[in-house]
C-alpha cells in the first residue's frame, strides 16, 4: 500500500481516531488505526467495541491496500511533521509496518495485521433519521454533564436517553442524584429510542464543533447508533435494557421559587467551593425575606457566606444543601443569562430552568441543621 494526503488533513482526522483508540486493551489491534487505501480516498478507522470513529479524506493511491498502525503514536508523529504531503507506504514483505516521509522528514512505524481489526457495525437498510447539528449540540451540551462519570452496578447510567415522545425529542441524563432533561419540539414523530454512552456523545460535541449548520444522519440499529455527515461516521453502543423512570424524582408541587442571575450565581458557588471541602462539597442555601443567602464551610479551614441578588421570588421560607460541584457543572452547561430555581422542600431536591426551560435537578445532601 503507498497512499498520499495533506499533512493538514490528515492531522485533525488522526487526532479524533487517536481519542478512540484504546492503550490498555486486550486486542493490541485496538490500539490502532485502519488505514484502506483505494480509489482515490482513504478511510481511517478506530474501535473499542463501544465507540467507533470512520473518516475518509482525499488522497492519491499510488497501490491499494491497508495497515493498522498504533493511533496515538501516528497521531503525534504526523502533528509534529512539517506541512506538505504526507507519503505513506507499507514494507515489504509482510506490509505491516509502514514508512512515513514528508520531505526530509522520515519514520517507520510497527503496525499490526489489518485481517485482525473488528469490522465496524453495519448499517446497511436502516433508514436514517435527519437532524441538524446545532439541534444535537444544544442537547449534549444540556444534558451529558449529568451521566454518571462511572457506575459498575448500573452502567446505563453513563450514558444519555434519547426519545422521540409526542412531538419532541427528550434527551435524559441521571448519575442517581443529578438530572437533566432537554426537551426539542419535532415536526413529526421519529423512530428514535436510545441509551447511548456519555463518552459517544462527547466525541461527536468535539466532532460538530465546527459544523453546525451541517445536517446529521441518525442511524439506530439494535446494538448501535451511527451519526454520519460528509465524510464523518461516529457509532455508539447503546445500553441495553430500559432507563429509569426519572419522572418519579421530579417534583410537581414547590415550597418556594426564585429567579438569579446565572453567571452571578455561578460566581458565588466558584468561590464558596473553595470552602466545601467535605465528601459531598456541601454548599447550604437559604432563601427567606426576599435574599439568597449561601454559605459552606471546612472544618479545619474556615467558612464562606454569599447573598446572591434576587430578580423575582415566591413562596415560603426555605433551606436546602447541595452539592457544590454539582451546581458548579449544572450552571456552565446552561445558557441564558436567568436561572429560575425552584424549591420541593427541606432536605428535598431543587429544578433549575434556564432561559430555554430546560430542567436541571440536584438532590439535597440530607442534613439535620
Amino acid at each position: 500500500m503507498r497512499c498520499l494526503m495533506e499533512q493538514q488533513v490528515l492531522e485533525p482526522a488522526l487526532s479524533a481516531l487517536a481519542r478512540i483508540a484504546q492503550t490498555r486493551t486486550p486486542a493490541a489491534v485496538l490500539q490502532g488505526v485502519l488505514i484502506e487505501a483505494e480509489r482515490g480516498q482513504v478511510t481511517l478507522s478506530a474501535y473499542d467495541y463501544d465507540v467507533a470513529l470512520r473518516m475518509t479524506v482525499e488522497a492519491s493511491v499510488v497501490d491499494p491496500g491497508s495497515v493498522v498502525l498504533p493511533a496515538k503514536l501516528f497521531a503525534e508523529l504526523v502533528r509534529r511533521m512539517p506541512k506538505g504531503t504526507v507519503d505513506i507506504a507499507t514494507i515489504a514483505p509482510h506490509h505491516m509496518s509502514a514508512s512515513i516521509d514528508v520531505g526530509a522528514t522520515h519514520a517507520e512505524l510497527h503496525g499490526f495485521d489489518p485481517e485482525e481489526f473488528p469490522e465496524l457495525p453495519d448499517m446497511k437498510g436502516i433508514e436514517p433519521v435527519e437532524l441538524p447539528a446545532k439541534t444535537l449540540v444544544a442537547a449534549i451540551e444540556a444534558t451529558a454533564y449529568a451521566a454518571a462519570k462511572q457506575n459498575p452496578t448500573r452502567p446505563i447510567l453513563e450514558g444519555v436517553h434519547v426519545a422521540c415522545d409526542d412531538g419532541r425529542l427528550v434527551w435524559t441524563a441521571t448519575n442517581g442524584l443529578r438530572l437533566a432533561q432537554v426537551k426539542q419540539a419535532v415536526d413529526r414523530e421519529l423512530p428514535i429510542r436510545f441509551t447511548v454512552p456519555r463518552r459517544a456523545l462527547s466525541e461527536l460535541l468535539r466532532l460538530l464543533e465546527d459544523e453546525e449548520e451541517t445536517t446529521v444522519q441518525v442511524y439506530q440499529s439494535a446494538s448501535f447508533v451511527m451519526f454520519a455527515w460528509d465524510n464523518v461516521q461516529l457509532f455508539g453502543r447503546l445500553y441495553q435494557g430500559e432507563y429509569p423512570d426519572v419522572t418519579r424524582v421530579i417534583p410537581t408541587e414547590f415550597a418556594a421559587e426564585c429567579s438569579v442571575d446565572r453567571m452571578r450565581l455561578e460566581e458565588a458557588v466558584e468561590r464558596l467551593t473553595i470552602l466545601a471541602e467535605d465528601e459531598h462539597h456541601s454548599v447550604t442555601l437559604d432563601l427567606s425575606d426576599g435574599v439568597l443567602r449561601m454559605s459552606s464551610r471546612a472544618r479545619d479551614r474556615g467558612q464562606a457566606r454569599e447573598e446572591v441578588p434576587i430578580l423575582e421570588s415566591s413562596g415560603e421560607e426555605v433551606r436546602v444543601t447541595l452539592n457544590a460541584r454539582f451546581m458548579l457543572e449544572m450552571l456552565q452547561a446552561m445558557e441564558g443569562k436567568v436561572v429560575r430555581m425552584r424549591f420541593a422542600g427541606r432536605n428535598r431536591p431543587v429544578c433549575f430552568h434556564d432561559d430555554d426551560d430546560h430542567l436541571h435537578l440536584i438532590s439535597a445532601v440530607l442534613t439535620r441543621d
